[in-house]
């Protein structure tokens, strides 16, 4: 009896059994077994040697990770990656990159890490690469699969094709997982002028915010609806392309010192993107010599025209349309869009005009000169950044770049050494126009014969100058005068600098 009840329990089992992994089998939907490697790059710019990889599987329906995951690292200066011995019982994974990259702008390595994502199907493909855009879709495939009832495979072409929409919606380009920023083709030159428009003049910091708000904004319904962020990416890139600084060729020039490969034609696509912004189209044979207005009010060269030369593109005078000086240069700082006449002696930019930013980190620590800061600048308790012996930093100063201090991006404090040099190679026209502010006015109508501003030095205690701070002075005859004391002014002005590579 014992041994009846038990061949029935068995049948019983089994017959469930079957029936469970057969419904298994039916949910998973095209469930195979993946048994082998999985390769690709990782760019921002390249993931720098030794920066994490993951691959997490999926299941294919939901999305959600199985708990199976695979480790491996990035092995060269490609930002390429090897992870063998896969064992899936789903081909659809998501593979995660952290770590520091190489930046286009700069050229040099990162200050700070970068998290990308990338979702894709190993059934029939064991080549995968993580890009921006591949971390742009996620989102949008997870709405698409867990929102919209989409198969894996619909959601990937349907994301693919509306990120990269996002940005060219009429250039030839594979799938964004194979794209490859010193590939051949029109899609890879577009991710790299990608890379480039969304790094633009931010810190490596914010990228990540901007990565983030692109990305949910992409997420309900696969459009890009923030017109005022498009915008202000298109301004930067514009400013790029037109400065005069030939800031494309640097950067293009920073990407070769890489030697990794062949930079493909990246430029041709940063003016593309900023051109349909302001509703000029391209630039071709079909409409050289036309002229075409800006007409997106968001921007802040509106109502600026352009003209379409042959070989070289869309071309305006942007420095004369923002400071009113048709044979000026001009910078805008991205943090307020604030925009400033620059002037350039021996290789260096100097400001114009004194720094007019408050990101309101010390209280009483910035005061607008007259009541006026559009007009006159701020005066700053200090630049927020101090050096020691010239070398070594200390005090408070901003991480990303230790020498900006309250300056943007790529510009800093000038160092008594930079007084110096202005000192004795600036014309007397050259200082007239570094120094002829209307707040000099004021100053000396007041009884006062000198115009501060801060030198970022400081020599510390026990140094021969005995401790004492820095700053600059410019008299009524524009003559310069570096002082170290230990009675400096409570208070005094700013003006940025940036080497130029000539």
């Amino acid at each position: 009896m014992k041994k009846m009840l038990f061949f029935i329990e068995f049948v019983l089992v089994s017959l469930f059994g079957g029936c469970a992994l057969e419904e298994s089998s039916d949910f998973s939907n095209s469930v195979v077994l993946f048994n082998g490697s999985i390769e690709g790059v990782s760019q921002k710019g390249p993931l720098l040697v030794g920066s994490s990889v993951t691959v997490r599987e999926l299941d294919g329906r939901t999305l959600e990770q199985t708990g199976k995951n695979f480790k491996g690292k990035i092995n060269n200066n490609k930002g390429e990656f090897f992870i063998d011995y896969l064992k899936l019982e789903s081909p659809y994974v998501l593979l995660e990159v952290y770590g520091y990259y190489r930046n286009e702008m700069t050229g040099a390595n990162s200050n700070g890490s970068i998290f990308l994502k990338a979702l894709a199907e190993l059934d029939g493909q064991s080549q995968v690469n993580i890009n921006l855009l591949t971390h742009l879709e996620y989102e949008r495939m997870r709405n698409l699969v867990q929102e919209k009832n989409k198969s894996f495979a619909e959601a990937k072409r349907q994301s693919d094709r509306e990120v990269f929409a996002t940005f060219y919606d009429d250039v030839v380009h594979e799938n964004v997982e194979h794209l490859d920023i010193f590939g051949n083709s029109e899609g890879d030159a577009a991710l790299l002028a990608i890379n480039i428009l969304l790094l633009g003049k931010e810190s490596e910091a914010a990228l990540l915010g901007r990565l983030t708000e692109i990305s949910d904004d992409l997420a309900d319904d696969g459009v890009w609806s923030d017109s005022a962020l498009k915008t202000k990416i298109a301004d930067v890139a514009c400013g790029l392309s037109l400065s005069g600084n030939n800031e494309l060729g640097v950067i293009r020039k920073n990407i070769e010192s890489w030697e990794i490969a062949e930079v493909p034609a990246f430029e041709p696509y940063v003016e593309y993107f900023w051109a349909k912004q302001y509703g000029l189209g391209k630039c071709d044979a079909s409409n050289v010599g036309k002229s075409a207005k800006n007409n997106n009010p968001f921007s802040i060269y509106s109502g600026l025209e352009f003209v379409c030369e042959k070989d070289i593109g869309w071309t305006a005078n942007v420095n004369g349309h923002l400071i009113g000086c048709d044979t000026c240069r001009a910078m805008r700082d991205p943090r307020d869009d604030r925009v400033y006449k620059v002037v350039n002696i021996d290789g260096v930019d100097w400001m114009a005009s004194n720094l007019r930013y408050d990101d309101d980190s010390y209280e009483g620590a910035y005061e607008c000169f007259r009541g006026n800061c559009d007009a006159y600048g701020y005066l700053y308790d200090g630049p927020g950044t101090y050096t020691y012996d010239g070398v070594e930093y200390y005090g408070g100063y901003n991480p990303d770049d230790p020498a900006a201090g309250v300056c943007p991006s790529g510009w800093r404090v000038p160092t008594s050494g930079d007084f110096d040099i202005l000192l004795n190679r600036a014309s007397e026209d050259d200082k007239k126009q570094l120094f002829s502010d209307a707040e000099r006015d004021f100053i000396f109508a007041d009884g006062g014969n000198v115009v501060p501003y801060w030198v970022s030095n400081i020599s510390g205690p026990g140094m021969h100058w005995g401790g004492c701070r820095y700053w600059m002075t410019v008299d009524v005859d524009y003559s310069i005068k570096v002082t170290c004391s230990s009675n400096a002014p409570h208070s005094a002005f700013v003006r940025c600098i940036r080497y130029v590579e000539q």
